[in-house]
């Protein structure tokens, strides 16, 4: 099961929902920052997960309003999702990841490319810290948040504040092991005004000059 059906399939767990109404909560509860689901996928993923019998669907007007397609979750969909959610949290996450390999190889750089990529990482990490807690004040000032939202929010709050303090930390240090990496690269020449060619505009002249040269009687007169 990917992220994605993982995430539709717990959202409507909770109960009977329709295409709509997922892509809503999805977008309310901020699940974006952690899973990608387009508009388009919401339904595609709502019709797989029926063909595989973990959803079933049914018609239901509300009102005045036109019908909707509402779908509830089936006995085997809920036990499926159970396994799925007790295996991600089960076990510790593993390292490997794409970070942790340019970790382990980050020999092959320049002490200042070192010290780039990572305040790009650090500063990309920050904007993402804060884009998070801004969601989850909103959640708080809103309603009492439920607990497996709380949950998600303060686990990766937490995650972030420690990656972030390594970050500085590391940083730091690589600064005080090589002076100057925060600087611009010297070897690198700057960039030099061009000389005019043929095909430039020729200079405009002086506002004093362009009057006197308005007053000047034409030849022969």
């Amino acid at each position: 099961m990917t992220n994605s059906e993982l995430t539709i399939l717990s959202l409507i767990a909770e109960a009977p929902r329709y295409g709509d109404e997922v892509q809503r909560l999805i977008d309310e509860r901020g699940l974006r920052e952690w899973v990608t689901v387009g508009f388009a996928s919401v339904y595609y993923i709502l019709n797989k997960l029926e063909k595989q019998n973990m959803v079933t669907s049914e018609l239901r007007s509300d009102g005045r309003l036109p019908k909707r397609k509402y779908y509830h979750i089936t006995e085997a969909g809920r036990g499926i999702l159970q396994t799925a959610v007790s295996d991600l949290l089960r076990q510790p996450r593993a390292f490997g990841s794409g970070f942790e390999l340019g970790l382990a190889n980050l020999n092959v750089l320049k002490p200042r490319q070192v010290y780039q990529v990572l305040s790009q990482h650090h500063a990309e990490l920050k904007t993402r810290l804060e884009a998070i807690e801004t969601s989850w004040q909103k959640h708080q000032e809103s309603e009492h948040p439920a607990e497996h939202i709380r949950a998600l929010y303060t686990h990766s709050l937490a995650v972030m504040q420690a990656e972030l303090a390594w970050f500085e930390t590391f940083l730091s240090d690589w600064q005080q092991r090589y002076p100057g990496v925060d600087q611009p690269d010297p070897s690198q020449p700057t960039p030099a005004h061009r000389a005019p060619t043929q095909h430039s505009r020729p200079a405009t002249p002086p506002p004093h000059k362009m009057i006197q040269k308005l007053k000047r009687p034409p030849k022969g007169e």
